[in-house]
């Protein structure tokens, strides 16, 4: 009998992950900085795997989190308004 051989499955690769955060922190900046009331994010490919990252950053600042997910199964983040402090 041969032995059994593990092959590693491919994740998200961190660049990928890294620039939908990036997407995130840019829209937690235009909301902070009073140049939208919200930005809507769709489209991310890792958006479940930044969720997290990116609630604190928009806490942090002060803006709101929302991550809703369609019938179909795709994730939008809404960020915006800003909370009361």
């Amino acid at each position: 009998m041969e032995p059994t051989r593990f092959l590693p499955f491919p994740g998200a690769a961190p660049e990928d992950v890294d620039a939908d955060l990036a997407e995130i922190d840019a829209a937690v900046a235009l909301v902070s900085l009073g140049l939208a009331t919200r930005v809507r994010l769709v489209g991310l490919a890792h958006a479940d795997a930044v969720a997290g990252a990116g609630l604190a950053h928009a806490q942090a600042s002060h803006v709101a989190f929302a991550l809703d997910r369609s019938p179909s199964g795709t994730a939008t983040i809404t960020l915006g308004p800003l909370m009361p402090t």
